[in-house]
């Protein structure tokens, strides 16, 4: 009775915004007691929809990466993925990137059983291209390796056919942040940190062309303890980032040719923000936090246009790409499906 009653109060519920419309549409997941001293294995730590929209893949806090079935809203178990921070979905090749217990990095078919071996090795964070074409590796203090996995103009593969390393990139900081890769592979971002006595925190985000061999930008955030969310929006002109300071949460978002910044909050409530989406016409950002606050910001309102408040934390975030749906992961190991549109 108390999930229908649930289910019929998000059915009322239409969240209006200036220019678009979130409504709940349905529930991936069996709801659980979220625990305080640590998220549930269930807990969806990152997730992406297909390139189809048909399928949402998710990688637990456990480590376990599962398919679920939109129509059905059955769930298919894929992979188990050890490193924490490491998730990347390639959505036109339908393909992981998946790091192995026993350091082997490859890249796996969602659909079957193929694999490609990468290499091996400590890495600590991986990113793949939408296209499934180049991967980022970030390995000790201070490098970013770049393979090419397919053969893509002069750029070949060995005789082999053995994925190649194309460069080694040198960073400021250690890589302690995050790594990822724009959806087109033109652009790599590294969230870098450091702490030092007297200084505290210092985060900075460096940005490469992947022709390039030194960075084209060097963001320097100031001292905040770190970021939890990494990401290009889809069409390539800018990058978002969290913030963290003081024990209160923000967000920044700069565009990558002149490292203005297009959206720049800060003292949020809430310690982390753990989830940010970006739309996929890249007009809205979507932002979820500890405190179970879903924001949704249009840049060119350049402020939040709804906020809603779930009764625990907000793990992760997804749009669909067919721009029908808003996946939210919540601390209570459910998956809430919003219908989004925008009105006409």
């Amino acid at each position: 009775m108390k999930n229908l009653l649930v289910f019929l109060l998000f059915n009322m519920l239409c969240l209006s915004v200036q220019g678009a419309t979130l409504e709940f549409a349905f529930q991936l997941g069996e709801k659980q007691q979220p625990r305080l001293d640590v998220l549930l294995p269930d807990v969806a730590r990152q997730m992406a929809f297909n390139k189809h929209s048909t399928k949402l893949i998710t990688k637990g806090m456990g480590g376990t990466v599962v398919a679920w079935d939109i129509q059905s809203r059955q769930k298919r178990e894929i992979d188990n993925i050890h490193a924490k921070r490491w998730f990347s979905y390639a959505t036109g090749t339908n393909q992981l990137f998946v790091r192995k217990a026993d350091d082997n990095i490859t890249v796996r078919s969602v659909g079957s059983s193929d694999e490609t071996h990468l290499t091996n090795g400590q890495y600590e964070d991986g990113g793949l291209s939408t296209d499934g074409t180049l991967a980022v590796l970030s390995k000790g203090d201070s490098e970013v390796e770049v393979w090419r996995l397919v053969k893509q103009g002069s750029e070949t593969l060995d005789a082999n056919g053995i994925p190649q390393k194309l460069k080694t990139l040198q960073t400021g900081l250690p890589v302690r942040n995050g790594l990822t890769l724009s959806d087109d592979g033109q652009f790599i971002a590294a969230a870098e940190g450091s702490y030092r006595d007297g200084e505290g925190h210092r985060t900075i985000i460096e940005i490469w062309n992947t022709i390039d061999e030194h960075p084209i930008q060097a963001l320097d955030t100031g001292e905040i303890l770190g970021v939890w969310n990494l990401l290009f929006s889809p069409d390539g002109t800018m990058l978002a980032v969290d913030t963290q300071k003081h024990a209160q949460s923000g967000i920044r978002v700069w565009e990558i040719e002149t490292g203005r910044q297009r959206l720049s909050k800060s003292g949020f409530e809430a310690y982390w923000t753990r989830a940010l989406a970006f739309s996929p016409t890249s007009d809205y950002l979507a932002s979820g936090d500890e405190s179970g606050n879903l924001r949704l910001w249009n840049f060119s309102e350049g402020d939040s246009v709804i906020w809603e408040t779930y009764p625990t934390g907000i793990q992760a975030l997804a749009f669909s790409p067919n721009d029908e749906y808003l996946a939210v992961a919540l601390w209570d190991a459910t998956i809430q499906i919003l219908h989004w549109r925008r009105e006409k």
